[in-house]
């Protein structure tokens, strides 16, 4: 608590009669206590035995106290009100951050590789995961395993919070995180990037193997004269 914080407290504690206490010495392992004091600013003359006076010193103090406990509060209120003033363009800023571009990828482990590609607002398909499958073994061979491939997605952003932060910058991290963990949990000799969407999302990562960039499995499938390149640049 602040010194003003702490005098307003004494104030409305004695203008509540309550008495306020304080450590006479430091206690062990205890944080630094900040003495504040109140300075009296009217003393009440004594009456003496059998003799009757009007109690104006403790009426001027009690006009004192109301006086400074409104002044307190008033001066409190302008203190808030300019703190409202300056996070507001802050607040707004946040809460106006457009969220990153939304995006999906389709992560498939096959033949000691990762392979990774951009989904868009479609599925990946049956005949893609096939396809991928195919590649895989065909890199391997002989020693091709007949595992089933293990595919996994990764979609952001993983939430809608906007003040955890939805920027490229936390979507790049986070992405890298993901594939980090794929490739060093499976590990991978090499990541597959197929499609430009993924090879943009990917370029700039700091990942620990080799990548090879080539179309995507969808534009293989409907041009199936690239599938010869692609074998090219997979062999190279």
């Amino acid at each position: 608590m602040s010194a003003s914080g702490e005098i307003r407290r004494l104030r409305y504690l004695e203008a509540m009669g309550v008495p306020v206490y304080v450590t006479r010495r430091a206690l062990p392992g205890a944080a630094v206590t900040a003495k504040c004091g109140l300075r009296v600013t009217a003393k009440v003359a004594p009456l003496q035995a059998g003799v009757s006076a009007p109690d104006t010193g403790s009426t001027s103090a009690a006009q004192a106290l109301r006086e400074s406990l409104r002044n307190d509060a008033g001066q409190q209120s302008v203190e808030t009100r300019a703190a409202d003033r300056r996070s507001a363009p802050a607040a707004t800023a946040q809460n106006s951050q457009e969220p990153a571009t939304r995006f999906r990828l389709a992560a498939v482990i096959c033949g000691g590789r990762l392979w990774v590609e951009a989904l868009g607002e479609e599925a990946l398909a049956s005949d893609q995961v096939l396809l991928i499958t195919a590649m895989g073994r065909a890199l391997t061979h002989p020693q091709a395993s007949d595992e089933a491939p293990a595919v996994t997605e990764f979609r952001w952003p993983l939430h809608d919070n906007v003040q955890l932060g939805l920027g490229a910058e936390e979507a790049a991290a986070t992405l890298q995180g993901f594939l980090y963990r794929q490739i060093e949990e499976h590990a991978c000799v090499e990541l597959i990037c197929l499609g430009e969407s993924s090879k943009a999302l990917l370029t700039s990562l700091q990942l620990p193997c080799a990548r090879r960039y080539t179309p995507s499995t969808r534009d293989m499938l409907e041009s199936p004269a690239l599938k010869r390149d692609v074998w090219s640049a997979l062999l190279a």
